[in-house]
């Protein structure tokens, strides 16, 4: 019994598995469904970055005819920023919808600006939004636990393995076809809808392949533990079945749950919030303190403006947005640690998909998607040193007090943000 002759009696077996076939369909719809769903989504964020890019030019330009003074018309100016979706961000859609992703920001503080919404940190949850990578995580390992808990059993309780092994050249010849042509299934009904994607979206061929290869894996690894189970001799397929599930409910729900408990017991986190509500009270504060007391803590930090005229008066704007900066920087430290706690979950995390397949595929695409916690921090990053050129664009007017003109406004000029630039000073 050859090779070739084993692999086209086991296809003829499957197509006429009814039961077989309708998982293997179904997976296939979830897939396309999370598939599709993730593509809308994308172009979703996509037209309202666009938007978003439009209405942001055409308000500041209508902003700076009212003007009568700098700071007045820094004040006024919003900026769009965005963060845009990456080729792959349809599989997995991560951070993207916990995190700000496009907002408006101006030369006021930036700490409060970027936690208007609070950005989530990287706790292992057991539900997010459905998409592929969910799909992969979750769902694919109960079909592959459904194709390989009875491959033996059913045999076995049917009476028919004896003869089968009798028949058989050998064992291998016996089940690697049968095997096989199972993996090969569920592998095209998972990459079928995430190609379709790739080929929608034009994602790099290497991306492409290493969202197919890390699939794969999962596929493998799964088909791998269950049939460690079902080729145990005298198992039955109840047996296979319930220590299969099991071993789905320990690593992707028990180890996830047992990892979120640990991950908030030892590393405590610092919300968003906190960090915006220290900025706040600072901003705030000022406004009773000696005007003295704000310029000599922002010329402590911006010594190039130190010789700036002294404030005779009861109200200048670069002792306004002296103290916003000087808020900024108050709130600074505790900024920081919010971050820091941040990447040391995301650390934990990372060793606990070494246990976890589920977490594990997941961060693999979030990763590849540019839609994890480093993508997160990178585009901070980019605000704010967006930021910090839309500030240093208007203090040589403030604090020189330069008199106003239209003309001079008009010189001040801010390059549009470009989200796959590294920004600086201008």
């Amino acid at each position: 019994m050859n090779l070739s002759y084993r692999l086209q009696q086991e296809f003829e077996f499957l197509l006429k598995s009814k039961a077989i076939i309708s998982v293997l369909l179904l997976l296939l719809a979830i897939a396309g469904v999370s598939v599709v769903l993730g593509l809308n989504y994308v172009d979703q964020e996509r037209q309202q970055i666009a938007e978003l890019i439009q209405l942001d030019a055409e308000e500041r330009a209508y902003k700076r005819t009212l003007a009568v003074d700098y700071g007045g018309a820094a004040y006024d100016a919003f900026h769009a920023v965005w963060n845009e979706p990456s080729e792959l961000a349809f599989a997995a859609i991560g951070q993207r919808d916990l995190n700000p992703t496009m907002m408006r920001i101006r030369a006021l503080a930036l700490e409060g600006q970027i936690y208007e919404t609070d950005s989530v940190n990287p706790e292992l949850a057991l539900t997010g939004r459905f998409d592929y990578s969910f799909v992969a995580a979750y769902l694919l390992p109960l079909v592959i636990i459904f194709l390989f808990y009875d491959l033996i059993a059913a045999e076995r309780e049917g009476g028919r393995l004896s003869l089968l092994e009798v028949t058989a050249q050998n064992s291998r010849s016996l089940w690697i076809p049968r095997i096989f042509l199972r993996l090969l299934s569920v592998l095209l009904a998972m990459l079928i809808p995430l190609w379709f994607g790739i080929i929608v979206e034009g994602t790099a061929i290497g991306i492409a392949l290493q969202a197919s290869f890390a699939i794969a894996l999962q596929i493998i690894l799964w088909s791998t533990l269950v049939l460690l189970v079902a080729t145990r001799p005298n198992f039955r397929s109840e047996t296979v079945a319930s220590i299969s599930i099991g071993v789905w409910v320990v690593l992707t729900l028990v180890v996830p749950i047992t990892g979120k408990v640990y991950i908030e017991s030892m590393v405590p986190g610092i919300k968003g919030a906190e960090v915006s509500l220290v900025q706040r009270e600072a901003v705030n504060d000022a406004w009773d303190l000696p005007i003295s007391d704000t310029m000599d803590a922002f010329y402590a930090s911006h010594p190039e403006w130190s010789d700036s005229p002294p404030i005779t008066g009861v109200w200048h704007w670069k002792w306004y947005y002296a103290f916003q900066q000087v808020g900024d920087e108050t709130a600074a430290e505790l900024s920081r640690g919010y971050r820091e706690t941040m990447i040391e979950r995301d650390q934990i995390t990372a060793n606990i998909a070494w246990i976890s397949p589920a977490v594990a595929i997941q961060r693999k695409l979030e990763g590849l998607a540019e839609t994890n916690l480093d993508a997160s921090l990178a585009f901070e990053d980019q605000v704010r040193s967006y930021h910090e050129q839309i500030r240093r664009a208007y203090y040589p007017v403030l604090f020189r007090e330069v008199p106003f003109s239209n003309e001079r406004l008009a010189q001040i000029e801010i390059s549009d943000f470009s989200p796959t630039q590294e920004l600086g000073d201008d």
